[in-house]
């Protein structure tokens, strides 16, 4: 009984020598599709977008609320009474916070629409999307506190 080994598959480097001396390699097997590695992939726009709003809005509300801060001493009076005058503070506090929210909510939406393309790195969208609805929990939480306070009061 004879062994035959099977024979070997045709690769770049075994040609047979009728085929001439063509530069060009032969593919090992022609049904091999070239598949996109996720290192080839780009961040997504608007990831990047909503994770800059994300940054920018905790900047803004730390400058919000460390400037009523310092204006805190001059808005209360020696009896820790409200002083008539500290109203355009809070005032401006109040607003910078609501703008600042709204401008989470962009971000927030832009984060989502990071995360639904294809074919784009997801990293900076999710960070932005969390980091923006985070901002919005505690934004909410905040004032529902105020208004159960209010409401006991």
């Amino acid at each position: 009984m004879d062994h035959n080994p099977p024979p070997k598959p045709e690769t770049a480097r075994s040609r047979p020598a009728e085929w001439g001396s063509s530069e060009q390699p032969i593919p090992a097997d022609p049904a091999y599709v070239y598949q996109e590695n996720k290192r080839d992939f780009k961040h997504s726009g608007p990831g990047i977008a909503s994770f800059v709003i994300a940054l920018v809005t905790l900047v803004g509300y730390a400058i919000a609320f460390v400037y009523v801060g310092a204006q805190a001493s001059s808005i209360m009076n020696e009896n820790n009474k409200l002083i008539a005058d500290s109203a355009e503070a809070i005032m401006y506090l109040g607003l910078s916070v609501l703008i600042l929210a709204a401008v989470n909510v962009i971000g927030a939406v832009t984060g989502i629409v990071g995360l639904t393309l294809r074919r784009r790195r997801k990293v900076f969208a999710v960070l932005g999307t969390i980091i923006n609805a985070v901002i919005l929990l505690v934004f909410m939480l905040l004032i529902s506190m105020v208004l159960v306070n209010a409401g006991a009061a």
